[in-house]
């Protein structure tokens, strides 16, 4: 029988990417739809593409939890966490989009404030399906990466294994609108928006620094097979975002200084290719990367370079931040979990033009 499945957030645009993944996955039945802002209305009140597609209607919280077994939360952070406890307290599985349960308790702290469950937090699998496969299989909950922390995590966690992260990596990214949400501000408008691009919360300042430095000291203690709980080596990340005029997409830049000059192109494509062999969604390629090439997908696409003058590592990766960055990325982290193929559901191919 499908599992009984419902999506909280669900007018957000994490939870249209997760309702158009779950409503096409032949394991699941979609069986509520959470949200506050359009209560008691129809699925196309909030998603006109999905008009005729879903005989839906949006529902409360407490509802969702009592249709469903699993349930996705698309929820603000600090306001998912007591909802993921009244879920797993009924025995449900969740797959939590926000950053609850990405981090430990003290990084938490640091980058959040206090932490609403504590409890529950070594309940929770961190669901990068590249560096955890193993460890999310049967996870009680589901603790999504964020969309800038997958990007830049996916460009130098090879670097990180194999000890050429050197003492200060910086990441760079260009990011998509829709990063920011479906509400409304002023730096987002058309006008303010429209051919300019604006860096914000640079300087150490971004919440996803404290997760990538987690997911990269994770990768340099235990290699590939990453453990969510547990020791971890030091990192120190320098992580700059920058806002451009498109809808989606994330490109980051990273650089790495590993202190040897014995690296070329052709010897850290293979190191990156051994890396992330068998991963269905992560394609190393030798052009550079591209955001429009994976819009629309589930996959990430990564390369990475070597600047013999400056004796640095540059690697790349483009992701759709709604895709393998949100909703794709959770979807195929409940895949894993369940046992299930872990492309059930997903979209593999960009869309060009």
């Amino acid at each position: 029988m499908a599992l009984r499945v419902g999506v909280l957030g669900a007018s957000g645009y994490g939870g249209a990417g997760l309702i158009e993944r779950l409503r096409r996955h032949p394991e699941v039945e979609l069986v509520a739809l959470g949200s506050r802002q359009y209560l008691g209305k129809p699925i196309d009140a909030s998603w006109p593409h999905l008009a005729g597609l879903l005989d839906l209607r949006f529902v409360d919280t407490d509802d969702v939890l009592a249709a469903s077994e699993v349930v996705f939360c698309a929820t603000p952070h600090a306001a998912t966490a007591p909802i993921v406890d009244q879920a797993r307290s009924a025995g449900l599985q969740v797959i939590d989009l926000s950053a609850d349960f990405r981090l430990d308790l003290a990084d938490y702290r640091t980058w959040y404030g206090e932490h609403p469950c504590p409890e529950r937090l070594a309940e929770a699998i961190y669901g990068l399906p590249e560096l955890h496969r193993a460890e999310l299989a049967g996870a009680a909950i589901v603790a999504s990466p964020g969309c800038n922390a997958t990007a830049v995590t996916l460009a130098l966690a090879p670097l990180a294994a194999a000890g050429l992260l050197g003492a200060h990596p910086v990441a760079t990214i260009v990011t998509g609108v829709s990063g920011a949400g479906r509400a409304t501000d002023l730096g987002f408008h058309y006008p303010e928006l429209d051919e300019n691009a604006r860096a914000y919360k640079v300087a150490g300042t971004h919440r996803h620094t404290g997760e990538v430095e987690a997911n990269l000291g994770r990768v340099a203690q235990h290699g590939k097979a990453a453990r969510t709980h547990g020791e971890r080596s030091p990192v120190s990340l320098a992580f700059n975002p920058v806002l451009v005029p498109m809808a989606r997409g994330i490109l980051a830049t990273t650089v790495a200084h590993p202190g040897t000059d014995e690296l070329s192109d052709a010897a850290l494509l293979e190191l990156y290719r051994d890396f992330y062999a068998g991963d269905r969604l992560v394609h190393v390629q030798d052009d550079l990367v591209q955001t429009k090439a994976v819009a629309g997908s589930d996959r990430a696409h990564v390369t990475v370079r070597w600047d013999a003058r400056s004796g640095a590592v540059v690697a790349f990766a483009a992701i759709d931040n709604l895709g393998k960055g949100a909703a794709g990325q959770a979807v195929q982290g409940f895949n894993v979990a369940r046992g299930f193929d872990e492309t059930l559901g997903l979209r593999l191919e960009g869309q060009w033009p």
